[in-house]
């Protein structure tokens, strides 16, 4: 088996976080370079990963690095498609962030590029592969649940806006909490169901909470440089007549006992759940027992690692030339629902889907 020598654009939380330290740990890859605008962060990563990469100020160096195999782009999401166009189109494979682009017209692109140059490209949404999610998707494809109608995707976090970075700006980060968030939360109640295929969206977006910035877990944050969205709700509806419904927010006066994205699935024979402060390994299901509605509560002892899971699974797509875990035309699609939200927010309007 080959070492993939792979270059990261983008030295933040998400590359430091989740995309080097499931990188480093496989034996077939080697991070050979690192880029950011800001130094500083590439050569501290070097560091702290006893790396021996070569440090890049300008993502299009790296591109044409004949080198380097495979691209991580983790910048902030106006960039994604720019950056993973250039890549492709010096022949690497490309890992982009969520979201895919902050416009289908991009995402389109992308996906088209890839297919064109004949390289892999994928998207970081790993919240689906946690153990609950990915045991709720089980019983569904064995038909437990019977025909499900109804998804419920959710994150209301209470007080936990990432006000480092430049989240808040809609010009650098593209949009708000459905740019952070909302992918996450559009995704994993498709990918349950394995159904993408919209048939419309009807949102709204709220930023009442941007003055009321006492208590964020993840710091404070300037009110005067805040103009995105901080809550978003969408009805989305499929052309099979599923409805799928998503809440997602960075800042709420709302207590959700699961801190993390979560999601409930109605049946014609059950319904299932993710509870607890255990949400992500353990869930619920409820339907009729001898004539009676039961609830029973199933602890998941399989761990797993979503980020690695993601990374492991995009390595090995590109190491035997099979399909990553999740497809560039999936993370199209949940871009395309996001813009949806925006528009149907702006005009007051149920946005059809062809």
């Amino acid at each position: 088996m080959s070492t993939l020598r792979v270059g990261v654009i983008g030295i933040g939380v998400i590359a430091t976080t989740k995309h080097i330290p499931a990188l480093v740990k496989r034996d077939d890859v080697e991070v050979v370079a690192l880029c950011d605008i800001e130094k500083e962060k590439a050569e501290k990563a070097n560091r702290e990963f006893e790396l021996n990469a070569k440090i890049y100020t300008d993502y299009k160096e790296l591109c044409a690095d004949e080198n380097i195999y495979v691209v991580h782009v983790c910048t902030p999401n106006p960039l994604h498609c720019p950056i993973t166009l250039d890549a492709l189109n010096h022949g690497k494979h490309v890992h982009c962030e969520k979201p895919l682009a902050c416009t289908y017209a991009d995402a389109e692109k992308m996906v088209e590029t890839a297919k064109k140059v004949g390289k892999k490209l994928t998207s970081g949404l790993q919240w689906r592969y946690n153990p609950a999610p990915m045991e709720m998707k089980r019983m569904i494809q064995n038909g437990e649940l019977g025909d499900v109608y109804y998804v419920k995707s959710q994150q209301l976090r209470p007080r936990r806006l990432p006000a480092y970075g430049v989240y808040t700006n809609k010009e650098l980060n593209g949009g708000g909490v459905l740019m952070d968030g909302g992918p996450h939360s559009i995704d994993l109640a498709m990918w349950l169901t394995d159904n993408y295929d919209v048939a419309s969206v009807r949102g709204v977006t709220f930023d009442k909470m941007k003055d009321y910035p006492e208590g964020n877990s993840l710091g404070p944050w300037d009110p005067d440089k805040f103009d995105v969205e901080d809550t978003a709700m969408a009805m989305i509806t499929m052309k099979n007549g599923m409805m799928i419904y998503v809440e997602t927010a960075w800042i709420t006066n709302m207590l959700q006992e699961a801190p993390g994205v979560v999601a409930s699935v109605a049946g014609t024979k059950a319904g299932v759940d993710m509870v607890g402060p255990g949400f992500e390994t353990s869930v619920r299901t409820t339907k009729m027992v001898d004539g009676e509605l039961k609830t029973e509560i199933k602890s998941i002892e399989e761990s797993v690692n979503m980020n690695e899971y993601d990374i492991n699974h995009w390595i090995d797509a590109i190491q035997n030339n099979g399909d990553p875990a999740v497809l560039p035309e999936q993370a199209a699609m949940v871009t395309k629902v996001i813009e949806a939200i925006y528009e149907s927010a702006r005009t007051n309007k149920t946005i059809i889907f062809d």
